[in-house]
C-alpha cells in the first residue's frame, strides 16, 4: 500500500497559496498597503499560526479560517465580526481554489503505479471534505482507494496514531506500507515511528538523511519502492 500527502506532494500548494493571497489583495486594494511579498509573508505566517491550533484541537477548522481573516484585517485597522471574517475567508478561498494544480510528474506516476498493481491511499492533515476536493479539481480523486484526514481520526501527523489507523482501516500490514510526502518532520519521520517506510519528497534542494529514503521528484519513486 502507497500513501501520499496532499499538499506540496501532490497539489502544488505554495503555488496556489501564493496566487490565492495576492488575488485577495489585489480584490481589495484600498485596504492594504503591503507589497506582493509582504503580503505572501504576512498571511503565510497567519496560516502556519492559526492551522497549528487547529491540529492541536485549540480551534475547530471553521473558527482557524474566521480568526487568520479577524486577525489580518486587524492589521489594516478594521475589526471585522465573525460573519463578516467568514465570507472574507470564502472571498479568499475562491481564489485559492482557482490556482489548485497538480506537480507535472503526478499523473504520469500514478498511472504507473496502478499499472504496476500498487493500492494507493491519502493521509492529510485537514478537513475531509476540503482535501477530496482538491483531489477533484485536480483529476485524480479515481486513484485513490482511501482518504484518512486528521478531521475525522481526531489526531493529526506526525502522530503516528493516524498512520497506524490508516493501515487498519486499508487491512494493509503496516511493515508493508510506504508514505510519501513532502516534509520530513511530519511525513517521512512520522510515518517511519508508526513502522511504514517513509520517503521524503524533498523538491527544493539536495538535503539529504540518513534514516529517510529521499526523492526530489515522483518519478524517482518508481524506483525505491
Amino acid at each position: 500500500m502507497i500513501f501520499f500527502d496532499i499538499d506540496g506532494t501532490l497539489l502544488d500548494y505554495d503555488y496556489a497559496e501564493q496566487e490565492g493571497i495576492l488575488d485577495f489583495f489585489r480584490s481589495n486594494p484600498c485596504l492594504f498597503s503591503f507589497t506582493d511579498q509582504q503580503a505572501i509573508e504576512v498571511w503565510k505566517q497567519l496560516s502556519s499560526e492559526y492551522f497549528k491550533k487547529f491540529l492541536a484541537n485549540e480551534l475547530s477548522f471553521q473558527e482557524q479560517k474566521r480568526v487568520r481573516m479577524i486577525e489580518l484585517f486587524k492589521m489594516a485597522g478594521i475589526n471585522l465580526k465573525n460573519e463578516e471574517a467568514d465570507d472574507k475567508f470564502e472571498n479568499y478561498l475562491s481564489f485559492y481554489k482557482k490556482n489548485w494544480k497538480a506537480y507535472e510528474d503526478v499523473i504520469e506516476v500514478l498511472d504507473k503505479l496502478r499499472e504496476m498493481g500498487y493500492p494507493l491511499g491519502i493521509i492529510s492533515n485537514g478537513d475531509y471534505q476540503q482535501q477530496v476536493e482538491k483531489l477533484q479539481r485536480m483529476g485524480i480523486e479515481e486513484y485513490f482507494d482511501f482518504v484518512i484526514t486528521s478531521s475525522e481520526v481526531g489526531t493529526a501527523k506526525p502522530n503516528k496514531l493516524i498512520f497506524i489507523e490508516a493501515s487498519k482501516r486499508t487491512n494493509s500490514p503496516i511493515e508493508n506500507c510506504y508514505y510519501v510526502g513532502d516534509r520530513l518532520d511530519t511525513d517521512a519521520l512520522g510515518s517511519k515511528m508508526s513502522g511504514m517506510t517513509g520517503i521524503w519528497l524533498n523538491r527544493i534542494d539536495k538535503q539529504q538523511h540518513p534514516e529517510i529514503i529521499v526523492i526530489s521528484s515522483l518519478q524517482e519513486l518508481l524506483s525505491v519502492i
